[in-house]
């Protein structure tokens, strides 16, 4: 008797794991798909960046001190340093993944599943 209900444990326990593996890899796939928007944000900054360090190379080669350079240097620091925000956002968004398998794995050798009944 108690064999067949260690089973039937057994097998729920099977099917938990593999609900919970099923939802670790839908939640990698959304990872993966955040990570490729902002690698397209970064992109798309960086290329802004230049356009406008272009501008501004432009802007500086008046004769005098110009408001439009020192705008557009503001600017300039601005989207450098929302660059690095992305940049950094991204890292840490790649490291989820694993750290999320390494939190389920943890939390899955503390389990030590049903008892067996006394006898």
């Amino acid at each position: 008797m108690a064999n067949s209900k260690d089973r039937a444990d057994l097998v729920q326990i099977g099917q938990a794991v593999a609900a919970l593996g099923k939802q670790l890899a839908e939640q990698g796939e959304v990872q993966k798909n955040i990570l490729a928007v902002l690698e397209s944000l970064l992109e798309t900054n960086q290329a802004q960046s230049e356009m406008i360090a272009d501008i501004l190379g432009a802007a500086t080669q008046e004769a005098g001190p110009s408001p439009v350079a020192d705008a557009l240097a503001a600017v300039v620091a601005q989207v450098q340093l929302l660059n690095e925000n992305q940049a950094t956002m991204m890292a840490q968004m790649a490291e989820l993944p694993d750290a999320i398998g390494q939190q389920f794995a943890a939390s899955l050798s503390g389990w030590s599943g049903p008892t067996a009944p006394h006898e």
